[in-house]
């Protein structure tokens, strides 16, 4: 059973570091070319109680809502509207700036739904058998694409490297460009070698050049 909390409102404050911004529509197989939404939300905790930064029965819930912040928790085939892990624990990393916080990374969470949604992130604490409601907060618009007309994922940004760096598992994608240009100097590389090696004989040694 769910309760809510007051008393501890007041002193607590959830921050969307990393905003989601689009999706490629999941299929309503769970393994089946599954994309996590892009780039993964990050939402931070700030409290009057540094402590709390250390609290292993805090809990953030994300759910799939509309642009007026309706929940949306099943499609229209009365399936769950997300798949992958809507709920995460509180890490307790530095930024970018080197500063310490507490924040909950959704690195695999993916959308059901064609459309424009949002995201509300909703903070719990367990205590012995109850759950107590902290607070709530709803993250900007993003889109879900249809397969067909979905831009392809971005590079990871420097926040997500950085918390990659700091031992969260998240992935970590590099620009595709970037990653043509490393196989094209690979393939160069190895054109040119073959290019210096002298022929080999047919003992398979290579024939010594004059």
């Amino acid at each position: 059973m769910f309760h809510a909390s007051n008393n501890q409102t007041c002193s607590i404050r959830l921050i969307v570091r990393q905003q989601p911004v689009k999706a490629r529509l999941c299929s309503f197989k769970e393994k089946v070319d599954r994309r996590p939404v892009d780039p993964p939300p990050v939402v931070q905790l700030e409290c009057q109680r540094q402590e709390m930064l250390h609290d292993p029965s805090l809990f953030l819930y994300a759910t799939l809502v509309d642009t007026r912040g309706d929940d949306l928790h099943f499609t229209n085939q009365a399936t769950p509207s997300t798949a992958g892990a809507v709920v995460q624990s509180l890490h307790k990393l530095r930024d970018t700036e080197n500063k310490e916080g507490g924040y909950f990374i959704f690195d695999d969470i993916s959308v059901r739904q064609e459309g424009h949604f949002k995201f509300k992130f909703s903070l719990f604490r367990i205590v012995e058998s109850h759950v107590f409601y902290l607070c709530s907060i709803l993250s900007d618009t993003f889109q879900v694409y249809s397969p067909k007309t979905f831009p392809g994922m971005s590079e990871s940004t420097d926040l997500t490297r950085w918390f990659s760096d700091q031992g969260v598992r998240v992935r970590i994608r590099r620009n595709s460009n970037t990653n043509k240009r490393r196989r094209t100097t690979a393939q160069d590389m190895m054109s040119m070698q073959n290019l210096l090696l002298p022929p080999i004989q047919k003992n398979g040694c290579h024939q010594p050049v004059d």
